[in-house]
């Protein structure tokens, strides 16, 4: 259960990150940008601690699990809890991009693809065939949640070891 309610938790976070930064896209984005990137590390920080430590005190050691919430188990669970908000998280992107402003995300997407295209690291064709599954709702899904657990990933390295319950 805390595994699910971790990963809407985070993803509904994510997906309120993107809202804030859509609303004030027309504010000076040098400092506002940095807050809401704090924003987006502290809410993955938050949910992996809070739902890691609350899934570590339902899992005493006992003979199916010996070692405890191990760093492993936590490790596994904070990738899950990622994976799970990609899902969340994708689908309020594909709304916001789709339903709410397609002009502005288009935007967006056009200046990425111009930016890879410029860089030599993708094709005008390549960048084609891209942008098309950027219209593709289980593709930007699965995107995020490549991106949630490569990102999550990351920072759960660090949040496994504080939410570890080791066997005495």
């Amino acid at each position: 259960m805390e595994l699910l309610t971790g990963g809407m938790v985070l993803g509904v976070a994510m997906v309120a990150v993107l809202v804030v930064r859509y609303l004030t896209r027309g504010v000076a984005s040098g400092t506002l940008g940095a807050l809401l990137s704090m924003a987006s590390l502290a809410a993955i920080v938050a949910v992996l601690v809070v739902y890691g430590r609350r899934a570590a005190a339902l899992c005493p050691p006992d003979q199916r699990h010996p070692g405890g919430f191990t760093y492993g188990r936590a490790f596994g669970f904070s990738l899950l809890v990622c994976l799970l908000s990609g899902v969340v998280y994708g689908m309020g992107y594909f709304v916001m991009a789709e339903g709410v402003d397609p002009v502005y995300f288009g935007q967006i997407l056009d200046q990425v693809a111009r930016a890879y295209v410029e860089a030599g690291w993708m094709t005008p064709e390549q960048v084609g065939e891209a942008v098309g599954a950027m219209h593709n709702q289980w593709m930007v899904i699965v995107g995020h949640m490549v991106a949630m657990v490569m990102q999550g990933g990351f920072v759960a390295l660090f949040t496994s070891a504080v939410v570890r319950r080791r066997a005495f």
